[in-house]
């Protein structure tokens, strides 16, 4: 084990302490699935969007994207403006749909737009794609302190997953949202101590010298480093394929996925929604800087200081790993134990949400609908709880199985959440936008678009298929809504079934 000072020991003792005292203190008196799911619908939309900050930046970004930064340059930034972009798009129409259906899973409005069917496939699409997804950004997270400590990686998944499951278990969305807002002032000033300690030791010219003679400091690619019309489409880093990307991925994650989503109808009003996931998008936006700095400010770190003994795979820095071993190695007592509670905010804000979103979608579009009339709010209550617990288990199984992933994690979760993202956008466009769609074809064409897509990633990965991967997202996006228009309307659609808060 790395030695951790007296003062580390401390701050991460501290860390915990105050994550369960609030987690469980806001989260007591969850008597309705009104309380657990949606916070009552009662919380104002502050702690919401330090929550969403939290839950969307998480892992992924304290621990991955420095190594982006490290290894690459800051190209990943025309992906967030795109990113900041399509907010605004999920206020003005998906978050107007969603208060007016009154719901608390955004599948249950599925249903009443087309019929039950729908809500089903939405539901499970999201499942899927959540565990596969949660469980790799728990990967980061937990590769990244098991390195800081030079422990196992299985202790570091166990104490995770014990404590997430206490306090979520125990409050719900409040102890989520609340513990949340924490957890994202804990990494953001993670990462703004780590840049002032940087520019201490090197000097920002020194940066800004030896990043911009390596290209670490590029962030706009108008045009293609290779010749001919297909290198247009074959470079994912290119301005406008990012930018739409970023729209794209963002349209689906913060619009068709109830992780994201659940935490915006916990506002008063859909206004008071509308203002935090606005604002999420610019937070988003610096964040990304801040962590890509970090990372060309690390790689200028190693550049003066010698690289011996940096992580790697075969003769490259291995980038997931890189600045977990910085934080080790590198960071003098006190800094050392901040950054590595940033770490633990990082896993933990990561799998507390997915916890109580997969509960929530599998209790209000599983289970409820068929036995709805039976049961006490006490009882429902007690289910979701089982339920929280089952899913901190998948997710804990998850993570361990890709432990040995060597692919950059960053954009493994991009590709693999993309699938089904693609067409979940696609039904949700289609219905918010038209008064076209099918229940029974829906089926058909959701499925069909993930056959598709999940096909043209493999081409792609496997230089079958010659063209930025993004694209195949785009194409499972665009199935989905013109061939669902394209099928026959239904003449009268399923009763939609909408829990009234």
């Amino acid at each position: 084990m790395h030695d951790l000072a007296v003062i580390d020991w401390i701050i991460v003792a501290a860390y915990f302490a105050v994550i369960l005292f609030v987690g469980i203190w806001f989260g007591r008196k969850e008597k309705s699935t009104s309380d657990f799911f949606v916070g009552g619908r009662n919380i104002s939309w502050l702690p919401v969007l330090g929550s969403i900050v939290a839950t969307e930046v998480s892992a992924a970004t304290f621990l991955n994207l420095p190594g982006v930064g490290f290894t690459g340059n800051m190209t990943y930034l025309q992906m967030t403006i795109g990113s900041v972009l399509a907010r605004f798009m999920i206020a003005s129409v998906f978050l107007t749909a969603f208060y007016a259906a009154n719901c608390y899973s955004i599948y249950q409005y599925l249903s009443e737009r087309f019929g039950r069917r729908t809500q089903l496939a939405g539901a499970g699409f999201f499942i899927v794609t959540r565990l596969i997804a949660s469980g790799i950004r728990l990967l980061i997270a937990t590769t990244g302190v098991s390195l800081i400590l030079d422990i196992g990686f299985l202790p570091c998944l166990l104490v995770f997953t014990l404590i997430s499951l206490a306090y979520t278990s125990s409050g719900g969305i409040k102890a989520v949202i609340y513990t949340d807002c924490i957890q994202a002032v804990v990494f953001i000033s993670g990462g703004i101590l780590v840049t002032a300690f940087l520019l201490n030791e090197l000097g920002l010219a020194q940066i800004l010298e030896l990043g911009r003679e390596a290209g670490r400091f590029e962030t706009f690619r108008f045009t293609p480093a290779e010749s001919g019309v297909a290198a247009w489409f074959n470079d994912s880093s290119l301005f406008f394929v990012a930018l739409a990307f970023g729209f794209l991925s963002t349209s689906a994650a913060l619009g068709t996925d109830q992780d994201l989503t659940q935490r915006m109808l916990t506002c008063k009003k859909a206004e008071d929604a509308k203002r935090s996931v606005v604002l999420s998008g610019f937070f988003a936006l610096a964040i990304a800087a801040l962590f890509l700095f970090v990372g060309a400010a690390v790689y200028a770190y190693y550049h003066v200081n010698g690289g011996d003994g940096l992580p790697m795979t075969g003769d490259a820095v291995n980038s997931n790993k890189i600045f977990a071993y910085f934080i080790a190695n590198a960071l003098p007592p006190g800094l050392k134990g901040v950054l590595l509670v940033g770490a633990l905010a990082a896993a933990m804000s990561s799998l507390d949400s997915a916890m109580a979103a997969l509960s929530s979608s599998v209790v209000m579009d599983f289970f409820k609908p068929l036995l709805r009339n039976d049961w006490s709010e006490a009882q429902w209550v007690r289910l979701s709880r089982v339920m929280v617990g089952v899913f901190a288990v998948v997710l804990f199984f998850i993570a361990f199985s890709l432990k040995d992933i060597e692919q950059s994690f960053l954009w493994l979760s991009f590709k693999i959440a993309g699938i089904p993202y693609s067409v979940l956008l696609g039904v949700f466009l289609l219905g918010t936008l038209s008064k076209k769609g099918n229940d029974k074809a829906n089926i058909i064409v959701m499925f069909s678009g993930v056959i598709l897509v999940s096909v043209g990633l493999w081409a792609v990965e496997n230089d079958h298929l010659h063209v930025a991967w993004q694209w195949i997202l785009f194409f499972g996006t665009g199935w989905t809504v013109f061939v669902g228009a394209l099928c026959k309307n239904q003449t009268s659609p399923a009763p939609p079934y909408t829990q009234s808060l």
